[in-house]
């Protein structure tokens, strides 16, 4: 069996007195992709914005190959990590938002030279050897001198995903990676999320695009009032699910789910 990248239990966030996370459970192996599905405000994005502690969750456990992050339980009493600790274990989590996030005033190299040497430590040759290869990588070796404004939607996403994979984590995180590009990009950074997953990157991508859950992900996790409602293999989950509520969020793409497994 493979190891555990990442384990959550009875994560839960609430805002303003609503419970927007509600006693999740997730353990994602080694190696494994997830696809998370579910409609808007079920939760999905708070999940991943919780487990790299941007937004502090209210009860609940996370360990990252094994470690605590966050939060532990020491002689019988739950603790919250000091800041030291947590800041020495969120690279090992990377994640990329909807909004990508690029530093604008930062060409496409220094985007992903500086978060290696302000939180690693790396020396600046060696961080810089990292983010050409990465570009490289990417196909952006001709882009690092670019500023952000100078690229196209689907550059920004390589870039933010180079700046991610240059603090060498143990799991990446996507959050709706296609959902700000024009519809010619959206195949180029599916086609890039597949290349990570054959070479055994864990990752867990919140997603709309069902083809991508049927064909890349390992497990489909349906999501609905803060809670995992269903999860499986993608065959079985898209095709024949057993929550009535999945039934009818596929019943809205089911052209695209159909034609996908």
């Amino acid at each position: 069996m493979s190891a555990t990248a990442l384990s959550v239990s009875g994560l839960t966030k609430r805002f303003k007195g609503s419970a927007v996370l509600d006693d999740v459970y997730l353990d994602v192996a080694r190696g494994e992709v997830v696809a998370m599905i579910g409609p808007s405000g079920c939760g999905k994005s708070t999940f991943l914005r919780c487990i790299t502690l941007i937004e502090q969750p209210e009860a609940g456990f996370i360990s990252v190959a094994g470690k605590p992050f966050g939060r532990e339980v020491v002689g019988g009493t739950v603790h919250r990590q000091p800041r030291r600790a947590v800041d020495a274990m969120r690279p090992k989590i990377g994640m990329v938002f909807q909004a990508l996030n690029l530093w604008p005033h930062m060409t496409a190299l220094e985007n992903v030279v500086r978060p290696q040497v302000v939180v690693l430590k790396r020396s600046r040759d060696e961080a810089t050897a990292r983010a050409q290869k990465l570009l490289a990588d990417l196909d952006l070796a001709d882009r690092g001198d670019r500023l952000p404004h100078a690229l196209s939607g689907g550059q920004k996403q390589r870039v933010a995903i180079a700046r991610a994979l240059a603090m060498d984590p143990e799991i990446m995180l996507f959050d709706e990676p296609t959902s700000a590009l024009d519809p010619e990009l959206i195949g180029g950074v599916l086609a890039l999320l597949k290349d990570l997953a054959a070479g055994g990157m864990t990752m867990i991508v919140v997603t709309h695009e069902i083809g991508f859950a049927a064909n890349v992900a390992d497990r489909v996790v349906f999501m609905h009032g803060g809670r995992i409602a269903e999860e499986g293999p993608p065959g079985r989950v898209l095709k024949q699910p057993g929550d009535p509520r999945l039934q009818a969020f596929l019943s809205l793409i089911r052209p695209a789910a159909a034609e996908a497994v």
